[in-house]
């Protein structure tokens, strides 16, 4: 798993490195003035390319937006109308060190500014160690919500990519994890669920483990999260990793509205295709089963520090009571 992490960036460089041995070879070319159409054609796109990588690992990884969503549903009760849900995920804060953990500051005071009646992350707040949240530990406990900031881990939180750790230290550095969000002040979810009241209202807010494909950890337990949730209530699901949904959120529970983000739209997009595509069948945005609606974000951060055409976000969601017609 920690080839992985490494695999992408290497590649990359690899990239890089051709693509500049391209433009060095076409500047070449142009100076001997023997130009051909296929030599400028590849010096064109070579420049392009490195141009993409550039932006990507310097201002793209900065570029910051707001995603505005409404989700109406007839089980939502009236007293909740309007309520208004801020979700991100995918801080990997280990990135947003130095000189960038101002971007990642500026992104918490945007969030507060919201005015939310509850915020919710949906996981990977690490790259490898709990020791990156450090720096950030004032501005996470900033955040504020009517109803409180409600979390949950992503695979990256279970310290699965510290290579060198033995089991029972992985399990420390879990516990660490697990402690640090708390210490902020964040209501984490693991197979668990909070009621939020509104008089004689109530809708519920719950979190599972991850639970991925792959290598990725599948740890959910959607029979002990929603044990004691009625079946009339309305709940908002968070599960970090998307293909849970289809895979066991549908199935074994009732809930109407569930958050995810793991995919980060795969940090790259162009005339709206994205590599990530290619691996998830719901990568990014809304997705519809019925009247029960999935949204992917695609995160803060990354592993990798870049981003073209998937700019970091948070997520605005209104929710709406929808009349029960016919």
């Amino acid at each position: 798993m920690f080839f992985r992490l490494l695999i992408v960036p290497i590649i990359l460089l690899v990239v890089v490195g051709a693509l500049l041995y391209a433009i060095i070879k076409g500047v070449r070319e142009i100076i001997k003035k023997r130009i051909r159409k296929r030599t400028m054609i590849m010096f064109v796109i070579s420049l392009c390319v490195v141009a993409l990588l550039v932006y990507g690992f310097t201002l793209g990884f900065t570029q910051f937006r707001i995603q505005r969503v409404e989700f109406a549903s007839k089980d939502l009760p009236k007293a909740f109308d309007g309520y208004k849900i801020v979700m991100f995920s995918d801080a990997h804060v280990g990135n947003f060190k130095g000189s960038r953990q101002k971007y990642l500051s500026q992104t918490i005071e945007r969030i507060n500014a919201e005015n939310a009646d509850a915020i919710c992350f949906c996981g990977d707040i690490e790259n490898v160690d709990p020791e990156e949240l450090i720096p950030f530990c004032d501005d996470f406990s900033s955040l504020k919500a009517k109803d409180g900031v409600f979390s949950i881990l992503g695979n990256h939180d279970y310290s699965l990519y510290k290579r060198d750790a033995s089991d029972s230290e992985r399990k420390q550095l879990i516990q660490k994890t697990i402690s640090s969000e708390r210490s902020f002040g964040w209501n984490l979810l693991l197979n668990e669920h909070a009621v939020i009241r509104r008089g004689e209202d109530s809708i519920v807010v719950a979190g599972e483990e991850n639970d991925g494909s792959g290598p990725f950890p599948r740890l959910a337990n959607p029979e002990k999260t929603m044990q004691g949730v009625g079946k009339d209530a309305f709940v908002v699901m968070l599960q970090h990793d998307p293909t849970a949904w289809r895979r066991q959120v549908l199935p074994k529970t009732n809930a109407q509205l569930t958050l995810s983000g793991h995919t980060h739209a795969g940090q790259f997009m162009i005339f709206g295709w994205s590599p990530a595509k290619l691996v998830y069948k719901e990568c990014k945005g809304a997705y519809y089963q019925g009247e029960r609606m999935l949204y992917v974000s695609s995160g803060l951060g990354g592993v990798v520090p870049f981003r073209v055409g998937v700019p970091g976000e948070i997520v605005v969601i209104t929710l709406k009571t929808k009349d029960d017609v016919g």
